[in-house]
């Protein structure tokens, strides 16, 4: 049997695993050892797999131990974006579209589901854009905080998978797009856009929330297709 065929084939047996004894982030799969001997497949083999499997964040192995399931993150789905991106299969501007349906979305659930604490960082983060106009990484990490913050705060797992892998391939294409390309006066407007986000939110405002957050990404996708134009 070719060996793309034996790798799949181990694959698909610790996906079934997985699904068959319903099992959850961290708890003990099969090792190499084990799975070779089920499978009839040479250790080399399924020693490459689970590095596969490892790498896409579907098992976590530590020396000593057996695999266990992996926690979903979104470090496979970056590397992803930015190979689709660097490679021109998309563009920032497609990844844009992406991001603001989903975000719009988090805005309201959001301002329905927030925290104290959530309010709280939001106003960390747009008082930090505020203090570091003059200085665009630090004014886009903020940025990158505030939209953190309320995508963890809608309470759905999959909006901050998905948008924080779209985050960090945007990032700079945001520092060019969002700052050098605006003037200070520019600038204070993203920050004072932010700022009754957060207002909104606090209010619990959800329908105002999505509003104000569907102008802010139609303001940068403006932006960008200018900057795309020249």
């Amino acid at each position: 049997m070719p060996t793309d065929s034996l790798t799949m084939k181990v694959t698909n047996y610790i996906f079934d695993t997985i699904h068959k004894d319903q099992l959850s982030a961290g708890e003990s799969l099969p090792s190499e050892l084990q799975t070779s001997k089920k499978l009839r497949i040479s250790r080399g083999i399924v020693r490459e797999s689970f590095k596969s499997l490892e790498l896409a964040g579907v098992i976590e192995k530590a020396n000593g131990r057996s695999p266990r399931v992996g926690a979903v993150d979104s470090s496979f789905l970056t590397h992803l974006l930015v190979h689709a991106l660097s490679t021109r299969q998309i563009s920032v501007i497609q990844v844009l579209q992406v991001r603001a349906s989903i975000e719009v979305t988090a805005a309201e659930l959001a301002a329905r589901r927030r925290l104290r604490s959530d309010v709280q960082r939001l106003r960390f983060a747009v008082d930090g854009m505020r203090k570091s106009i003059e200085k665009p990484e630090l004014f886009v990490q903020h940025d990158l905080d505030f939209h953190d913050v309320i995508n963890g705060a809608s309470g759905n797992a999959l909006i901050e998978i998905f948008c924080c892998s779209m985050h960090e391939c945007m990032q700079e294409s945001m520092r060019v797009g969002l700052l050098r390309r605006r003037g200070k006066a520019g600038k204070m407007q993203v920050v004072a856009t932010h700022a009754a986000i957060a207002d909104a939110i606090e209010a619990g405002s959800a329908s105002r929330a999505g509003k104000l957050m569907k102008k802010h990404f139609d303001d940068t996708h403006r932006v960008l297709g200018e900057m795309a134009a020249e």
